[in-house]
């Protein structure tokens, strides 16, 4: 019943853009026809003008949205064409930033042997079952937990022609993970990193959004596309200055701090000529909310 809905929607859809486009082609073949048919007197000239305003906006506001996602258009016709029927991998995250005295705090990656920054990838809610039924999504089961398969996480595989559906739902908001607190919670209070009496209230803003480019995924036969939601720690009085006493103390097996400089090396000490750890390549992009190559 769903499917027979969806289906008459979208016949609906069409219909209405056909129309549209007819109505837009009859009042131009008018207007051609007033302005060489007619002599130039007040009653061809005002409907001309009618007709002109009628379509014009229209017409502006779709010249206008086209050239506001002109950047777009590779992404489309790779996704709704020659990717329409492979599964594209889509993986949708946060990173929150911390910085104390010009350097960033990291921490250990629980799957790889990287740092990285606090975050991780959201999760969706029992609510998206339906739309991810209408867009055929299947879990990514690369990564694994120490439970197994993390259920609901946002990292995802879609076919190339609903992939532009799929980001428009994450950018809606609708039936995910908003709060970047779980991961907050986990990688630094958890873990006993930070002192969860004098973090149970933070406050953050948001940066950006990174989406890096389609392409071939690292470990898989598969293209992907990583989007990633940057925030930053707006710590009070007292949460700056453990986070400033955390800094003094060193490194450890779970945290590392690490300036833009060794960051954008991906942990090269250039001074040492060695890699003193390993740093992931997203640390690096969020930091300079721009995508590069590795």
């Amino acid at each position: 019943m769903g499917g027979r809905r969806s289906a008459s929607l979208k016949c609906a859809i069409e219909m209405n853009t056909l129309s549209k486009i007819f109505a837009f082609g009859l009042a131009l073949t008018v207007i051609i026809l007033l302005t060489r048919n007619y002599p130039t007197n007040a009653w061809s000239l005002s409907a001309v003008a009618i007709l002109i305003n009628i379509i014009s906006a229209p017409i502006g506001f779709y010249i206008i949205e086209a050239l506001a996602n002109i950047k777009k258009l590779p992404l489309f016709f790779r996704t709704k064409i020659s990717l329409r029927n492979r599964y594209v991998r889509l993986s949708f995250s946060y990173l929150i930033k911390i910085k104390v005295k010009g350097k960033y705090l990291l921490v250990k990656n629980r799957n790889g042997n990287y740092y990285q920054l606090v975050g991780g990838v959201y999760k969706r809610f029992a609510s998206s079952e339906e739309l991810f039924k209408k867009y055929r999504v299947k879990s990514d089961r690369q990564f694994e937990t120490e439970h197994g398969i993390a259920k609901n996480d946002l990292r995802i595989q879609v076919l190339g022609k609903y992939v532009l559906d799929i980001i428009k739902w994450f950018g809606s908001k609708e039936d995910r993970e908003i709060s970047q607190w779980r991961e907050f919670c986990e990688e630094l209070l958890s873990t006993e990193i930070l002192d969860k009496r004098l973090f149970r209230y933070i406050d953050y803003k948001y940066v950006d959004t990174l989406q890096i480019p389609l392409q071939k995924a690292k470990y898989l036969d598969c293209q992907e596309i990583l989007i990633y939601e940057i925030f930053e720690l707006i710590p009070n009085e007292e949460q700056l200055k453990a986070l400033e006493d955390l800094l003094d103390n060193g490194t450890s097996s779970k945290v590392r701090w690490a300036d833009e400089l060794i960051i954008n090396r991906l942990g090269l000490n250039e001074l040492k000529k060695e890699t003193e750890f390993e740093i992931g390549a997203h640390t690096k992009w969020a930091i300079n909310l721009k995508y590069s190559q590795e």
